[in-house]
């Protein structure tokens, strides 16, 4: 049998979760007898075992990702060496970023963070501008912050907010985002008139999404928390 945590609550139906670090979780309605769970995941052990070993191999480059001298990062979907040099404090130029070498492991990826936040509003910001002016948007903001699974959203108010993340993908998938956020303050929705405004943009958007996905599985085998 394999191995499970339960979560309990007033739910309807039952469900399998595999957990970042690849232990099974199974939520459940509170009176779901101890039985009935064993079968429900004996059922379903093919996929478990399956999806768990992926989680655990992913959690464990997680445990494993640092970030030092001549390593590549992506920027804008070019790979660029991160360069450990005698300098006052972080800079990047476009081609590299460079990192003063008395930092500490930590204190690296702390500066790097910021160097791509930074990055992120110049870049998003401009292309934010840009777009709105061919859509004829209005959008009342644009943040950027630290989400996990998004690479963007448009709030009820129209304020657009982006993953620093983004700023890894490759510019077509940058420009995707952007639209597709923009496309939001016309229609809060994903209904067809949502996307057949991103498509008079982004036509190709179906592989800009694909392109996403893959950064995204990428992503989830490093660590980028400081």
């Amino acid at each position: 049998m394999t191995p499970y945590r339960v979560q309990k609550s007033r739910r309807k139906t039952m469900a399998i979760h595999i957990l970042p670090d690849g232990q099974v979780e199974v939520r459940a309605p509170l009176k779901t007898p101890k039985a009935f769970l064993d079968r429900f995941v004996m059922e379903k052990s093919e996929w478990i075992e399956m999806s768990s070993a992926e989680a655990r191999k992913r959690h464990e480059k997680r445990q494993a990702f640092i970030l030092k001298d001549g390593c590549s990062l992506l920027y804008m979907g070019e790979k660029l060496p991160l360069v450990c040099c005698e300098l006052k404090k972080p800079l990047f130029d476009e081609e590299c970023f460079y990192i003063p070498d008395r930092f500490a492991e930590e204190k690296i990826k702390e500066a790097v963070v910021k160097l791509y936040r930074s990055e992120a509003k110049r870049v998003l910001n401009e292309k934010v501008h840009y777009y709105a002016e061919q859509m004829h948007a209005r959008p009342t903001s644009v943040k950027i912050n630290n989400a996990r699974t998004r690479w963007g959203s448009c709030s009820g108010k129209n304020s657009l907010n982006f993953s620093w993340k983004l700023i890894m993908a490759p510019e077509s998938a940058i420009d995707y985002v952007v639209i597709h956020e923009l496309a939001h303050t016309f229609e809060h929705n994903h209904s067809a008139a949502f996307w057949n405004i991103v498509a008079a943009f982004i036509p190709d958007y179906k592989m800009q999404q694909s392109i996403l996905k893959e950064l995204g599985i990428l992503l989830s085998t490093q660590n980028w928390e400081v």
